[in-house]
């Protein structure tokens, strides 16, 4: 018998059994489609957004001229676990939620993404530069990160919509 022959022939033998027992044979799984990346809509109003990087853009400038570090672009997204990234390619992300936190935990968050710059990793070296630049880091990360859930809550994109935009 040829071996075409026996694949063949297991084939139609197994089909059959699917038919007399499907509790053996499970329909197959059905994957959704991985999201399409790109953006995802925070429905952040674009006017918010605008006074968003309004507000980080001059505090990356004012920080990186302090410091002394060139960076490519800053980009403000809708992070959901992090206030802020750098890419090898020195670019900044921050996240809009930055702007309606005090200036002390947004400036901290801007001179901990300008020290990547320098240290890409979170090395003692790369601690230093954040402690020489910003001596209370510590404190202002821990109100980062005991004040998460206000600066999640919905209502924290008004703090950001132009005065006659909000509705005053």
């Amino acid at each position: 018998m040829h071996f075409n022959n026996i694949c063949r022939d297991v084939e139609l033998f197994l089909r059959g059994l699917k038919l007399d027992l499907p509790e053996l044979f499970p329909a197959p799984r059905r994957y959704r489609p991985a999201p399409v990346r790109g953006r995802r809509t925070s429905g952040l109003p674009p006017a918010a957004r605008r006074n968003a990087k309004r507000i980080i853009v001059a505090r990356v400038k004012h920080w990186a001229g302090l410091l002394n570090v060139d960076y490519n672009r800053v980009a403000i997204k809708d992070q959901r676990t992090l206030w802020g990234s750098c890419s090898g390619r020195r670019n900044l992300n921050f996240n809009w939620r930055l702007a309606a936190a005090p200036p002390e935990a947004l400036d901290y968050v801007v001179i901990h993404e300008l020290c990547h710059l320098r240290e890409m990793n979170h090395s003692k070296k790369f601690w230093a530069l954040v402690g020489l630049a910003c001596p209370d880091y510590a404190a202002r990360r821990r109100w980062l990160k005991e004040n998460y859930a206000a600066l999640r809550h919905p209502d924290t994109a008004a703090l950001l919509l132009p005065k006659a935009a909000a509705g005053e």
